[in-house]
């Protein structure tokens, strides 16, 4: 993981105090946010509002092989087809906490 042990620690702990109750899903989200590396949080924003992303536009596949570790993404398929990570409600909370800029939705995205 390209996170540091600073950073992961941080993250891990809030993202457990989001599992465990309805409070802690509301109350730590921007404490997950602000441990996020830059490089993370624009993967994490092309999955919200361009994914589900295909492998070969991923900005970064080490990036997103973090998220997925963190629970923040998973691969899927779409439209029949394999290749594809999406974000999951999770991580959509932790980037509205977090006050995340959406980037450019792509063509064909519904919103």
């Amino acid at each position: 993981m390209r996170i540091s042990p600073e950073q992961n620690a941080q993250l891990t702990d809030a993202l457990q105090k989001m599992r465990a109750t309805d409070e802690g899903y509301f109350g730590y989200g921007a404490i997950a946010w602000d441990a996020l590396p830059s490089s993370h949080r624009e993967q994490l924003s092309q999955l919200l509002f361009q994914g589900p992303v295909w492998d070969g536009y991923i900005i970064s596949k080490a990036d997103r092989d973090d998220l997925i570790d963190l629970g923040l993404a998973v691969r899927c398929c779409f439209q029949g087809e394999q290749g594809y990570t999406a974000a999951t409600y999770i991580a959509y909370s932790i980037f509205k906490q977090g006050g995340g800029i959406p980037i450019k939705k792509r063509a064909g995205v519904p919103g």
